[in-house]
């Protein structure tokens, strides 16, 4: 894609959408949604170390699930094994058909789109209507699932190739997310372990359990990156917490928790005060969209800045810290995020107030030195010119529209991870701190 590209959002490729029961109503949609969301967040932080170490005893007591040990685990393993998950995620899983939240809609319009095919998903992607690394690699993950069960029946050259294709698309849709490439390589491993000539419904139940176990990992990851990202900020004396973010970090790109707002959902959580000032992130503005409704409905207090005043912000306010996600890590820790990360980590360099990146370790590419080999996805100009639908400059202006940029290693205070928390200095590359 180009800067200069015009692509409608919807067309005949995009899957159908429907709109949702009453419960979908836009207040009643970000209150159901948050509310329960940092619900999840205040309990699953104190779960993940124990689910990890199968002790499900302990877990069930810390999820509050009030289950016999055998129920806990079942409970667990079952979490997205499909139905309504209710509003804790920004997609469900249906019979032959993941139904993902339209985030283009919000926050005027709670839409879901009907996606059948891994095609659909990968428009889905590719248009917006699912965002952030997170979310978009448990998607990716339940396309393939999807693939594999629509072609049970198929003969093996068929559902090799669609299997294939199918995994192309999802890569290409994002290629600037870790998330889905890392997500694509669990399943397809999953798949060849079966083997490439095995019954199509062995293949289509190991994708599937290789799906479920992506989205619970990252569940519990991200539960980790909350404990772990609360814990690390200081409470001030006397008045609440200030922080600074940008972009949409929390269920609504993640799955169930957040990243960066899941340590902020993790804060408030704990009853400490807390303010956020969140980015309006152009031209989608997913932060005044997207992140903000989010906060509210959660009773966290929280402000939009236009992108341009961050750095008034900086010098005029009592900051404390800026927490970001990251679409994807090189291996030296230079970071892809929403355009307008660098220039908000350079900001805070100069006025002295910590950067901290909130992302799981699938973000981290091994594959990728540092950050001139990070992709650089650019949206259709139309995005940024166009207002309200309508063309604001004359027609002829050109438009350039980057998705990321880059941030340097150099800029970064700390890494939280759902591998722990990686410091300065780094004597290594950051892939290999975290083997």
């Amino acid at each position: 894609m180009t800067g200069g590209t015009d692509r409608p959002n919807e067309g005949p490729e995009t899957p159908s959408s429907a709109a949702e029961g009453a419960d979908l109503g836009r207040r009643g949609f970000f209150r159901a949604f948050s509310r329960e969301a940092i619900q999840t967040a205040a309990t699953v932080v104190g779960a993940a170390s124990a689910v990890r170490r199968g002790t499900t005893a302990a877990a069930g007591e810390l999820l509050g699930l009030g289950m016999d040990p055998a129920g806990t685990a079942d409970r667990l393993a079952g979490a997205f094994a499909g139905g309504v998950v209710g509003f804790r995620s920004p997609y469900r899983l249906g019979d032959g058909v993941i139904h993902v939240l339209d985030q283009r809609r919000l926050p005027a319009q709670a839409v879901t789109i009907e996606c059948r095919t891994g095609a659909e998903v990968a428009a889905a992607m590719r248009d917006l209507a699912a965002r952030g690394a997170p979310l978009l690699g448990q998607l990716a993950a339940y396309a393939l699932a999807l693939a594999a069960e629509r072609n049970v029946a198929s003969k093996p050259f068929v559902r090799n190739a669609t299997l294939r294709g199918t995994g192309n698309a999802l890569r290409n849709a994002r290629p600037d997310v870790a998330a889905i490439a890392r997500a694509v390589d669990r399943c397809v491993e999953a798949w060849h372990a079966v083997g490439e000539l095995a019954e199509g419904g062995a293949i289509a139940t190991a994708i599937r359990a290789e799906a479920d176990a992506i989205a619970m990992e990252a569940t519990l990851g991200h539960g980790r990156i909350g404990r772990e990202g609360a814990a690390l900020l200081a409470q001030p004396d006397g008045r609440p917490l200030e922080i600074v973010t940008i972009d949409e970090t929390g269920p609504l790109s993640a799955g169930m928790v957040g990243t960066a707002m899941g340590v902020i959902g993790a804060i408030a959580a704990g009853g400490r005060a807390v303010h956020v000032w969140v980015l309006e992130t152009r031209p989608g503005r997913s932060g005044a969209r997207l992140a903000a409704p989010e906060l509210r409905m959660s009773d966290i207090p929280c402000t939009v800045v236009a992108d341009g005043a961050v750095g008034w912000l900086l010098r005029e306010r009592s900051v404390d810290v800026v927490l970001v996600g990251a679409e994807r890590i090189a291996a030296n820790g230079d970071l892809a995020n929403a355009a307008g990360t660098y220039p908000l980590a350079v900001l805070a360099a100069r006025h002295g107030v910590p950067f901290h990146v909130c992302a799981p370790l699938a973000a981290v590419d091994p594959t990728v030195a540092d950050g001139a080999a990070l992709i650089i996805a650019f949206r259709p100009a139309s995005e940024l010119l166009a207002v309200a639908g309508e063309p604001s400059p004359p027609p002829e202006t050109e438009a350039l529209v980057p998705l990321v940029d880059i941030t340097p290693v150099d800029l970064v205070t700390s890494y939280v991870t759902d591998g722990g928390i990686v410091q300065p200095p780094f004597p290594e590359p950051v892939a290999v701190r975290f083997g």
